[in-house]
């Protein structure tokens, strides 16, 4: 836990305890970097607030003036949650929003247990769902500890459904070999870049799969890493080399990373076969023929 983190739980203790004074608030939970212990001086501090009952915008608006923030703005619903932002603590006084910003995602009780539902036994791959049950389970119990352990418990059981769920949606990775079309057509190099994050993103959510461990944003790309105690040798430094390579280098490292990473999803994957893994390599490596005069037949 780094200074930066303690500060900003301290603050967000300060914010919850006004929170759990509404009768309606059953839990508030601190998530994000200030909650796993590395925060930064651009880390804002999020918050999680758990409702039996949905509140108006008046009764938002009114909590924001209680714990004594700068009001930013309160958003409006969007599917099961809704989120208020404000300014917490000025850089000098009357210097209105100069404070650090704090994020409060609000959901009703019953549709966090439903996003529990939805990832645990059916196996939802939605990056939304993985980060809140990433975030019960990484987060720290401001009020409700009760119910939010027994939240924790039950994210704690990374499901065999869910690995193989991921890596049907993300291991299958085609076109690869576009790179050398963007590269060809020199004035498109925001193509190539382009292409390879989206391997290197898919390649993530892979192993994140294979290491039982949701998805919790890319913000943080180190912390990501070092979670990923299963994967190919060296796998942190070559990936990020991969940033910095000529682009034909790069490609060469990507490629193999891949081939790697399919390496160890027999082992690793319940129910994953050989001939599985076969077709992922056949449609990665399948090379478009290229013509540059009309065919004869």
């Amino acid at each position: 836990m780094n200074p930066a983190s303690e500060w900003r739980r301290d603050m967000a203790a300060g914010v919850a305890q006004t929170y759990a004074r509404n009768p309606n608030v059953v839990a508030v939970l601190l998530g994000g970097s200030s909650a796993r212990g590395h925060a930064d001086r651009f880390s804002d501090i999020e918050l999680g607030v758990f409702w039996e009952a949905e509140p108006g915008e008046d009764e938002r608006a009114a909590i924001v003036q209680d714990v004594g923030g700068d009001l930013h703005r309160l958003y409006p619903r969007e599917g099961d949650a809704w989120e208020d932002t404000f300014f917490m603590g000025r850089a000098a006084p009357g210097a209105e929003k100069s404070g650090v910003l704090t994020e409060v995602v609000n959901m009703r009780v019953d549709a966090a247990e439903r996003t529990l539902d939805d990832v645990l036994l059916t196996f939802d791959t939605d990056e939304g769902k993985l980060n809140l049950v990433a975030a019960l389970l990484d987060g720290a119990p401001l009020h409700g500890k009760d119910l939010l352990m027994q939240w924790q418990a039950r994210a704690a059981a990374y499901p065999d459904g869910l690995v193989r769920a991921l890596v049907k949606r993300y291991a299958p990775i085609d076109h690869f070999w576009r790179w050398e079309m963007y590269l060809e057509r020199g004035e498109n190099l925001w193509g190539l870049h382009q292409h390879f994050g989206w391997v290197q993103r898919r390649l993530l959510h892979v192993l994140l799969a294979v290491n039982r461990v949701y998805f919790f944003s890319f913000k943080w790309l180190d912390v990501v890493l070092e979670r990923l105690v299963v994967a190919p040798q060296k796998f942190a430094e070559r990936f990020k080399r991969v940033n910095h390579l000529p682009p034909k280098e790069a490609a060469a490292e990507l490629s193999r990373l891949v081939d790697e990473v399919y390496d160890l999803l027999e082992r690793h994957v319940p129910g994953m076969t050989p001939a599985d893994v076969a077709r992922l390599r056949h449609f990665f490596h399948y090379r478009r023929p290229l013509w540059e005069e009309r065919p004869p037949f």
